[in-house]
């Protein structure tokens, strides 16, 4: 699979096909419109073990980060990707690490988000967390909705409870004027451009995790879920603590590509190819989401 295909691959392409009569126009065509013009929908796909955190006290503000574990404990140390899922960028310096702001600007404003009932397992509540050193820090306004792709995996708690994890959120913003929108990074230099792969009708920014120790996936996502607890949400540790994530069923199962989730057009015929939905944790070699945690507080010590 080439560059190219694999960041396709992000995407959640839509198909349409139309059918239309063939005649003549006796005027000449519409021009098209600007392609700015067409967006309605952003996206912003964190892959990974982002927690994210809903404050309704600052107000309406989502934060998204990955604590930095390589200080400690070196083996639970993650690279990260900005839109390019191939290509890990440098560790960035300082307790925020990699520091992205995305403003409201020309997007529709919400006071709640719809979160999809997959995320029951992991989406908590709690006046009491921290910021600690960070990896990557991600402040957004309060999107439309959290959804997530691909299938969870199945985990076992400390508590002897069963739950499924969702691997990635997918946050969707409604666009009304898409040339107000800023996602800026000073270690980036400013602006930053979405990603060069996007659907029609939607910009997308992508965000991804992947351990560095790739010899034990499954420990490493258990060890590093416990860590977040235990750094960011300490009382939400004894609840939430993990005993076991099972592999991604890329590890596992053969064909797992070849057999991956699907979209077809409306109107198509039986050898109209499918479209393959394929998870970028393939890519990135990570499967350990975050917890989602709903606060009316701002962060302590």
């Amino acid at each position: 699979m080439n560059r190219r295909e694999i960041l396709k691959a992000m995407a959640v392409v839509p198909l349409t096909n139309a059918l239309a009569g063939c005649r003549e126009s006796p005027s000449p065509p519409a021009p098209e419109p600007s392609p700015s013009a067409r967006v309605h929908t952003l996206q912003i796909l964190f892959e990974g073990a982002f927690a994210l955190v809903l404050r309704k006290d600052n107000p309406s503000r989502l934060i998204a980060f990955v604590p930095r574990a390589d200080h400690g404990n070196p083996t639970l140390a993650h690279d990260f990707f900005f839109n390019d899922p191939l290509t890990a960028r440098p560790a960035s310096k300082g307790p925020e690490g990699y520091h992205f702001q995305l403003a409201g600007d020309g997007l529709r404003p919400y006071a709640e988000a719809y979160v999809n009932p997959g995320f029951a397992d992991f989406e908590a509540s709690t006046e009491k967390w921290r910021l600690p050193e960070r990896a990557v820090t991600v402040e957004l306004p309060f999107p439309n909705s959290v959804n997530f792709s691909g299938r969870p995996l199945h985990v076992k708690f400390v508590s002897g409870k069963s739950g499924l994890m969702p691997t990635n959120h997918l946050l969707e913003y409604y666009v009304e004027d898409p040339e107000k929108i800023k996602l800026m990074c000073s270690q980036l230099e400013g602006k930053c451009q979405p990603s060069s792969n996007c659907p029609p009708g939607i910009v997308r920014f992508f965000f991804g995790v992947s351990p560095q120790n790739k010899s034990d996936g499954q420990k490493h996502a258990v060890e590093f879920f416990n860590f977040m607890l235990r750094t960011s949400f300490p009382d939400l540790e004894k609840r939430y603590q993990l005993s076991y994530i099972e592999a991604s069923e890329e590890k596992t199962r053969p064909g797992a590509v070849a057999n991956a989730p699907s979209v077809r057009p409306a109107i198509y015929s039986s050898t109209t190819p499918a479209a393959r939905l394929l998870r970028t944790a393939a890519v990135l070699d990570c499967q350990s989401g975050g917890l989602l945690v709903h606060t009316d507080a701002g962060p302590t010590g």
